[in-house]
């Protein structure tokens, strides 16, 4: 093996990581978000306000990725709905991963809230997640799969209330579009230097 095939290698593999975690950024329809709007409208449990929020964030896609917030409250006894958001979850998390969804942020409430500007009450939160999702395509061929599911229904089972909503843009320092890249070239540096190393031995 040459130099030129370990660089080359590494080059192929970051291409395959790239169109896997960024994808070639396929923007919905109209025709495509009306689709699931009917959907949601049919199974899903949101207000009208919410159905126009989800419309209006998929209508302006902008082909990129773009992180869910969540904020969460555990029913009580917390501890088997805790088990019931991990099985939802295990599902949830499992189906988004294939598509380069991940979480990027999982916290717990360390007390009550220390701030609370203008809002009426404070709400308890538990847990606060980040989400990060590839696409709002992807978003869109998820959803059908988990409205009026099953797992959904142990989400709603574990919570006594959540809040969530999409952000974008957003910026994460370091996370897999860095990270990748660093440890692709990392390993092609390492073997370019066994090559050499193993050269200079078979020279004397």
């Amino acid at each position: 093996m040459n130099a030129v095939v370990i660089w080359v290698t590494a080059l192929l593999i970051y291409a395959l990581f790239w169109s896997w975690y960024v994808g070639f950024r396929r923007k919905v329809t109209a025709e495509e978000v009306e689709a699931l709007m009917a959907l949601i409208a049919t199974h899903g449990r949101l207000t009208e306000q919410q159905r126009e929020n989800v419309r209006g964030f998929l209508l302006n896609d902008d082909g990129k990725d773009f992180v869910m917030v969540n904020l969460l409250l555990l029913k009580n006894p917390r501890r088997e709905s805790a088990k019931k958001l991990a099985r939802y979850q295990k599902i949830f998390l499992g189906a988004l991963l294939r598509k380069a969804g991940h979480p990027v942020m999982v916290a717990m409430a360390a007390s009550g809230s220390v701030e609370n500007v203008a809002c009426d009450q404070d709400e308890g939160w538990g847990a606060a997640g980040m989400i990060r999702y590839r696409s709002r395509r992807d978003l869109m061929e998820i959803l059908p799969a988990t409205i009026g599911s099953e797992h959904h229904d142990l989400k709603l089972e574990s919570l006594e209330r959540t809040f969530a909503f999409p952000a974008s843009p957003w910026f994460l320092f370091g996370g897999p579009k860095v990270i990748a890249p660093l440890c692709i070239a990392l390993l092609a540096a390492l073997a370019h230097l066994a090559m050499v190393t193993m050269g200079s031995g078979l020279a004397l």
